[in-house]
């Protein structure tokens, strides 16, 4: 047997000479072992780099192999060098940028950080490393997204679309802060270039970064994304927090569907679309579908501090999927309904865009309560309507986690007229997944909660915060709602799933009971049959009969087949008299009993 591939081995390490960052290369010295080299200057353990494992799916999610972790699991990786799936020698020698390296340096005593270095070495989630191209994978690692709200006197925006303009941005970010009293920088998406550039001039934690790349909700053991949530003390001191939310979007056909899971697959983090698959000609279109699509939203606040004197704020937000439409048109307005004088031109109508940052634009500055295009009353008041957009999205997931518990305990009344009887174990499958997921968002919700109400207090006064857009308790409020919603609804997902057992259990006895009449049927046939054959034996013991003994046959056989025939037609009847006769004979007979011992 052949021993493994190995490909040369060269590591790039960068040196901070204080002014400029140099670059030399160590080329790994080939050994017939292949045993392990140690570069003391780098404290890098480097380790023959093996061809990854190859399966037949090209799928992100790699249902036909579970155990195919072709780039290590967890505990493989953690040792193998940084480039260890880089598939050219050009990407092997691309020096890591500053930050990048200081994430590379933190993940041997912050091992989960490993998989963020690897996201900003691939540029994209690490299990799409290997259907990744040369062109693909440059684009992915310097895309950028932003908008920036510069608050001040006036509420201004901008928006950066390249490398070129978020570099002039941050050289110049020093000379503008004279000029505004805070920002909120919003990223759509992540890449390595605004990962290493944001990283590196406002020093934020790797793990902001970290924690927004995923939407898993629960991990295998040998999962290299797992990411272990922090000790509430920890939790309660990091100057950034993650929620994660569920957004469920209506789609026409099926192609639509996978149109759109075909543009999360062009996102760098990972988002994915569980499909509803539930369809009734009764209530559904055909071919449509509803998406539940998982979603986060991460906010890190620079710490207070003499030397900078303005707030400043970087949300992550998921980039906005083009294909479907928001469930039922989306919320709405958030404003009260205006009176019939107010004019046209005072009222602010809300776009329907899809685009979730152009919808948080508009109500930033439209906030409910409050005159039209007024900027809030404090900087860090500027992410909240982003937030309040989210509960608007949980509402909505609520309402139609209603709609179809509503139609399965129709379905199931409908089952016991035999209607959809055929239909009945999707519609159990349908209650089941339904039954799993709600106790996933509940605790999602009650994260969220647990993050704000440590990081944002409630005002003293609430008579002056009215608005959805006031105050952080706002956010606390409808979270709770939520939170008491999803708990109600999870009640109802078991009472239902008892009736259904129910409902399965009276199907069951039904038919238990027709296979007894059955049962029935052939007994009437053996009390005509078994007396036939057994005069037909005792007449086969003679060696030769007469014609007549066949009329002799008939005379016997006949008679005894009705009696027993007509024994079993009134069984039931003859056995209440004999139970009668038995109460009445023990009646008279305690009757004879008393009056010899002396009773009345």
């Amino acid at each position: 047997m052949s021993g493994p591939n190995l490909a040369p081995l060269r590591l790039v390490v960068s040196h901070n000479t204080g002014t400029e960052w140099s670059q030399s290369t160590i080329q790994a010295p080939q050994t017939s072992s292949g045993s392990d080299f140690h570069h003391q200057d780098a404290n890098i353990e480097l380790q023959p780099r093996r061809q990854p494992l190859r399966s037949m799916s090209g799928t992100i999610h790699m249902e036909d192999d579970p155990h195919d972790f072709y780039l290590g699991d967890i505990y493989a990786r953690i040792d193998r060098p940084f480039d260890c799936y880089l598939r050219t020698e050009a990407e092997r020698q691309e020096t890591p940028g500053p930050y990048h390296e200081h994430v590379r340096r933190l993940c041997r005593g912050w091992h989960h950080q490993r998989y963020l270095a690897d996201f900003m070495t691939v540029s994209t989630v690490p299990l799409r490393a290997r259907n990744l191209g040369l062109k693909d994978r440059k684009e992915r690692l310097n895309r950028v997204d932003i908008t920036i709200l510069e608050y001040g006197t006036e509420l201004n925006s901008k928006e950066l679309k390249s490398p070129a303009q978020l570099e002039n941005y941050l050289s110049g970010f020093k000379s503008h802060d004279n000029r505004t009293e805070g920002r909120l920088i919003i990223v759509q998406d992540l890449s390595t270039y605004m990962i290493e550039r944001l990283g590196a001039t406002f020093d934020i934690e790797p793990g902001f970064f970290r924690s927004h790349i995923g939407d898993y909700v629960w991990l295998n053991t040998r999962d290299p994304q797992a990411e272990i949530p922090e000790l509430e003390a920890f939790s309660q001191k990091s100057n950034y927090f993650s929620i994660q939310y569920v957004q469920p979007r209506y789609f026409a056909s099926q192609e639509s569907l996978e149109l759109a899971k075909n543009q999360t697959e062009s996102f760098n983090i990972l988002r994915r679309i569980d499909h509803d698959g539930r369809f009734k000609p009764w209530s559904d279109m055909p071919n449509s579908d509803v998406g539940l699509v998982r979603g986060k939203v991460s906010l890190w606040v620079r710490p207070k501090s003499t030397e900078n004197r303005d707030w400043l704020g970087i949300m992550l937000v998921d980039p906005t999927i083009a294909h479907g439409f928001p469930l039922w048109s989306g919320y709405g307005s958030f404003h009260q309904p205006p009176s019939i004088h107010k004019a046209d031109s005072e009222i602010p109508f809300p776009p329907y865009d899809k685009n979730m940052v152009k919808q948080f634009m508009f109500w930033t500055l439209n906030q409910a309560n409050a005159n039209p295009n007024t900027i809030p009353s404090s900087p860090d008041l500027l992410p909240i309507s982003y937030f309040t957009m989210i509960c608007a999205q949980w509402i909505l997931m609520c309402e139609y986690i209603n709609t179809r518990l509503g139609q399965i305990e129709w379905e199931i009344e409908l089952g016991l007229s035999h209607l959809y009887s055929q239909d009945f174990d999707h519609t159990v499958k349908t209650l089941l997944a339904w039954r799993r997921r709600l106790p996933i968002y509940h605790t999602l919700v009650e994260r969220s909660i647990t993050r704000l109400s440590i990081r944002h207090q409630p005002p003293q006064d609430d008579d002056t915060h009215t608005g959805p857009f006031d105050s952080w308790s706002s956010i606390l409020i409808n979270l709770k709602d939520i939170q008491h919603r999803l708990s109600l609804l999870h009640r109802r997902a078991e009472k239902i799933m008892a009736v259904s057992m129910a409902v399965t259990a009276r199907e069951e006895s039904k038919k238990a009971t027709q296979e007894s009449h059955a049962i029935t049927r052939v007994s009437y046939l053996a009390f005509i049959f078994v007396p036939l054959s057994f005069w037909t034996s005792f007449f086969s013991m003679s060696g030769e009969f007469p014609w007549r003994t066949y009329w002799v046959y008939a005379a016997v056989a006949l008679p005894i087949s009705a009696c027993a025939l007509m024994a079993l037609v009134f069984a039931g009847r003859i056995g209440r008299w004999v139970r009668g006769v038995a109460e009445e004979w023990g009646w008279k007979e305690r009757r004879v009993k008393e009056k010899w011992n002396g009773g009345d």
